[in-house]
């Protein structure tokens, strides 16, 4: 197994990508730290693994420094040390430049910036600590890059939140590669998720998407798992500061 005994963190393991990657994790024989602020969804992502000996809930408000701490201190406590971080948890509003609020603004920076901040800088203490020559890995977007509408509008605070993660991923990576950790961003782009299945259920917006896909498919969560599985190898220990694209080609454009 090709993760046998390491100890992960995946916070946003409740659904969708994060429960993808925590369950990949748990199959390849890592020991899973499943954190969310929704226990009742990790509940369920520990349920579909059928290996609730490798895992662990802890109820995390990723925004909070006292809630990240407590997550990291657990982990350490419960499985002895930490080895791989992936921040997935995130948000998406859909509002328009003018409409936006100064509360949603800051509800979508906190949660897509400030949270991996957070979580990577208390993570990468305890790795340094340890002499732990770790990997933290933050989930992007292809919409980091480019503004991606159907409609004619964007999402300025998410687009500035995802893209601001790729440059603190960048900047993470120069400061900790001395000390052996590696930090990668893997950047999606519509993934198949109960979030996005109201928006894919219109066929007009599914063809939409499908048009500036070269491969001619949407997305699983298991795409971006894989991806997320392969910077946490050993075999990528020379990749850091880098963002993976798993979009089937959307960026070629």
């Amino acid at each position: 197994m090709k993760f046998q005994d390491k100890v992960v963190v995946v916070t946003g393991a409740g659904s969708g990508n994060g429960r993808a990657i925590a369950l990949h994790f748990l199959r390849e024989g890592a020991k899973v730290v499943i954190a969310d602020i929704n226990v009742e969804g990790a509940n369920q992502t520990v349920e579909l693994s059928q290996k609730p000996e490798q895992t662990l809930v802890v109820k995390t408000n990723v925004t909070k420094k006292a809630d990240v701490e407590n997550m990291i201190a657990q982990t350490v406590s419960h499985f002895g040390g930490l080895d791989i971080l992936v921040n997935n948890a995130g948000i998406v509003k859909f509002s328009t430049f003018l409409e936006i609020e100064e509360d949603e603004w800051d509800l979508v920076h906190d949660v897509n910036l400030k949270a991996p901040f957070l979580c990577a800088q208390v993570a990468a203490k305890e790795m340094i600590k340890a002499k732990t020559r770790g990997r933290i890995i933050n989930i992007t977007s292809v919409e980091a890059h480019r503004i991606v509408s159907s409609s004619g509008h964007c999402q300025p605070h998410y687009n500035s939140s995802k893209g601001g993660l790729n440059l603190l991923s960048k900047a993470i990576a120069l400061e900790l590669a001395p000390h052996g950790i590696t930090v990668n961003s893997v950047a999606p782009g519509v993934v198949e998720t109960p979030f996005t299945a109201k928006g894919l259920e219109n066929p007009e917006i599914k063809k939409w998407i499908l048009e500036r896909v070269p491969v001619g498919r949407i997305a699983t969560p298991d795409d971006i798992a894989n991806a997320v599985a392969f910077l946490a190898m050993p075999e990528s220990e020379y990749v850091t500061g880098t963002t993976l694209f798993v979009d089937g080609g959307w960026t070629i454009y």
